[in-house]
């Protein structure tokens, strides 16, 4: 099941050129090299229209607010550079809080939505919330 799921994020919001190194990467012992090469990079592997909103000052709140109104989903799948956290099953609110501010590179897919956290290097991470 998680394979499908990041098979559909990847279809979804990454662009062609990219996917397939990804899809790769992700199903191979180079995950974790595959998750910080995309969020170092993120802006180069998405889908420009699919971004809804983006910025190092988008908050908890103004996620929640967008994930309430665009994926009604219960369960968020994450795919994270820290393997404790990574391809764990969870709601929007436990997943946001373990992601958010950790300072690791993260990605939160549900459905029709995804949001991205970039590795923190200097200040604060950039953060993207995608919908189809």
């Amino acid at each position: 099941m998680n394979n499908e799921i990041e098979k559909k994020f990847i279809k979804q919001f990454i662009i062609k050129n990219k996917r397939d190194r990804l899809l790769f990467e992700l199903s191979s012992i180079k995950r974790q090299t595959g998750i910080g090469r995309f969020c170092h990079s993120a802006d180069d592997y998405l889908i420009k229209d699919k971004i809804k909103l983006s910025g190092n000052k988008l908050y908890y709140d103004e996620i929640v607010k967008i994930a309430e109104k665009y994926s009604p989903s219960k369960q968020w799948y994450i795919i994270a550079y820290n393997p404790t956290l990574d391809k764990k099953i969870c709601q929007l609110s436990e997943a946001l809080s373990l992601v958010l501010g950790n300072g690791m590179a993260a990605i939160i897919v549900a459905d029709n939505m995804a949001i991205v956290e970039t590795e923190q290097c200097m200040g604060t991470p950039m953060r993207y919330v995608l919908v189809c």
